[in-house]
């Protein structure tokens, strides 16, 4: 990969308003919990150990039995902490790569194009934000913000085995996430396009990637050919 290749990195927060409750609770480091929509509707966000019980979006007194037999511990929502967190973290990063794009709330690019030594900035971003904030994320690494995304969602999904940080820039690397990626998973594809999109045949991530952009533009949408063009 040459100096004038486009990098990104995605730094994605780990089930991010539930580890902010978590940086205040340190008690609670090693038990599920929830956090609450307002006035305690439905439990808009899970720590990764409360969600093989509870989805998102199920309504809190439908599940304070369930709640109650697994140990989880239920949270009201706390958006003005999410925020302040929130700018902590993007403080961090912002103070260790040269520019920063704020996507979300818990979601920001990072522009790596030129830097050497991808992977191991990946690890030192992810322990200085840990360090300095209590938030874990992950961190995905490729030539494009959409296979930055894809990176990210592996690092997530593998977390034991990446240590939170993926990073494809390699061919190799990228073609192998590709081939063992729901095509669901793509940014910007979901589940209703999934069923489409496999109507067609296209059903990983290196099944979009090798198909006609132009087909996928006429059938669907020009975001879905530039996804394509991006992986």
């Amino acid at each position: 990969m040459s100096k004038q290749d486009s990098v990104f990195a995605l730094i994605d927060c780990n089930s991010f308003y539930a580890s902010c409750e978590r940086v205040f609770r340190p008690d609670l480091s090693k038990v599920p919990i929830v956090v609450l929509s307002n006035n305690d509707g439905c439990v808009i966000a899970r720590s990764y150990d409360a969600k093989p019980f509870i989805k998102m979006g199920e309504p809190y007194f439908q599940i304070k039995h369930r709640l109650k037999q697994h140990g989880i511990v239920p949270f009201s929502s706390n958006y003005a902490l999410y925020g302040d967190m929130s700018e902590r973290v993007m403080t961090v990063i912002e103070g260790m790569v040269p520019a920063v794009e704020i996507y979300s709330i818990d979601e920001a690019f990072a522009d790596l194009t030129g830097i050497d030594g991808l992977d191991s900035l990946g690890r030192k971003i992810r322990a200085q934000v840990l360090r300095g904030t209590g938030i874990p994320v992950g961190v995905g690494i490729g030539t494009t913000k959409t296979l930055a995304k894809l990176a990210n969602h592996t690092a997530k999904r593998l977390q034991a085995q990446t240590g939170g940080v993926v990073n494809i820039t390699d061919p190799a690397k990228r073609d192998w996430v590709l081939r063992n990626t729901d095509v669901a998973e793509v940014w910007g594809v979901g589940r209703k396009m999934k069923l489409y999109l496999e109507a067609l045949g296209i059903k990983t991530a290196m099944d979009l990637a090798k198909a006609d952009p132009w087909t996928l533009r006429k059938k669907f949408s020009i975001v879905i050919e530039k996804t394509a063009r991006e992986l």
